[in-house]
């Protein structure tokens, strides 16, 4: 009797834990968004453009095998008072409410940027749905426009499409990535100063073709858009960040000959250190050490030679350190420390931090950055010298 007893409070017990589908949403009530578009109108609205997944077009595409005639998205652009106020308005064109789970990018137009961002922020990270991961791009324009653009249909949904263009080109070097929960990390930092990638339509003969490409980095200071850094300035600020994956550096060698020698990066570390000596900063020193690989040579090489790889592997340096201080430069002049360097010194010592805090932009502005590059060519492939053209 007490077994049964024991064995009936032990059911019910399992039964009050169980949980319903309290949070469930039905597909005919919903639009799953893929990505994002925000931009501000000339009445100071906000403009979103929120594509909108067809599972009528996925469907077609799923049993046959074939894609559909048409697009398996559809960008719909709704105006509003606020971010929350326009994400409602969807309701009143769609009938359905906007499901942001599924969304992988949110491209922020270029004006909007530049008058500041804060309020979008503050929703983005507050809301419970939006998740954290949804990498962030700025356009060079109208946000609209680029998830109206054109992309290589390896994938079917666009917005899906930027997401892997902006993976392979970080994981090259060619571009930085950024999720919200990257932005929300540097905007809080000592200097409030954050970067996200930027993505253009391209311009062929001076016309505005439809095809996006990803284009420079934009810089924020306190969530407003306040300049650019180009391709190289970009690959600069990676090399810094100690944010270098792989990528490709061209070098001038031999010198006298005008040549390429193209060295492809495996594996680089860079570290901040503030040299601090009594109870003052005397200057920031990066010291980066890398590895890499020849990946094409030329005729004027030769590579059985320890001093020429030795002669490769110093030119290598001098390209890094001549693009690092380049984009270093680039920084003070826009008066943004995205490099860290308040950070580093805060880590190093609070106290002196404390102290210079109130002034940093100014510090900033004047203080010495040294840097240090040391490269290793470890590997030189199959052939041991390239072969002349015909006729030279």
């Amino acid at each position: 009797m007490r077994n049964k007893v024991f064995l009936s409070l032990c059911i019910i017990l399992q039964i009050s834990l169980l949980c319903g589908c309290w949070s469930k949403k039905e597909l005919d009530e919903i639009s799953i968004l893929s990505g994002i578009g925000i931009d501000n109108t000339d009445d100071d609205k906000l403009l979103l453009t929120m594509q909108v997944i067809l599972h009528r077009e996925m469907k077609i595409e799923s049993q046959s095998g074939k894609r559909g005639e048409e697009r398996p998205t559809q960008n719909v652009e709704v105006i509003g008072d606020s971010l929350i106020d326009a994400n409602r308005n969807f309701i009143l064109q769609t009938g359905r409410r906007g499901y942001w789970s599924h969304v992988s990018v949110i491209v922020i137009g270029e004006e909007l940027a530049k008058k500041g961002i804060s309020p979008i922020l503050d929703v983005l990270e507050r809301d419970n749905e939006i998740r954290q991961r949804i990498l962030v791009l700025v356009a060079k324009g109208e946000a609209k426009e680029i998830l109206m653009g054109e992309t290589i249909d390896l994938e079917v949904i666009q917005a899906y499409n930027i997401k892997d263009m902006i993976k392979i080109a970080h994981n090259d070097g060619k571009s930085v990535k950024v999720d919200l929960r990257n932005y929300f990390l540097m905007s809080s930092k000592k200097s409030h100063s954050s970067f996200i990638p930027g993505i253009n339509i391209i311009q062929t003969n001076g016309s505005r073709n439809g095809n996006i490409e990803l284009k420079d980095t934009g810089i924020f200071k306190e969530n407003k858009l306040v300049g650019w850094f180009n391709e190289t300035e970009t690959r600069g600020l990676l090399w810094i960040l100690d944010d270098i994956q792989s990528c490709i550096t061209e070098v001038n060698y031999p010198k006298e000959k005008c040549n390429s020698v193209f060295i492809e990066v495996l594996r680089s570390r860079t570290k901040v250190e503030p040299v601090i000596k009594n109870n003052t900063l005397e200057k920031i020193v990066l010291n980066v050490s890398a590895s890499g690989k020849i990946a094409q040579s030329n005729e004027y090489v030769d590579i059985t030679k320890t001093k020429v790889i030795s002669e490769i592997g110093k030119a290598t340096e001098e390209v890094i350190t001549k693009k690092m201080i380049g984009t270093i430069k680039k920084g003070k002049s826009l008066n943004v420390d995205i490099f860290g360097f308040g950070e580093a010194i805060y880590k190093k010592n609070p106290k002196l931090w404390k102290e210079m805090e109130e002034y940093w932009e100014d510090i900033f502005l004047s203080i010495p950055v040294e840097v240090n590059v040391n490269m290793e060519i470890k590997r030189t492939g199959l052939i041991s010298k390239s072969k002349k053209d015909k006729g030279m």
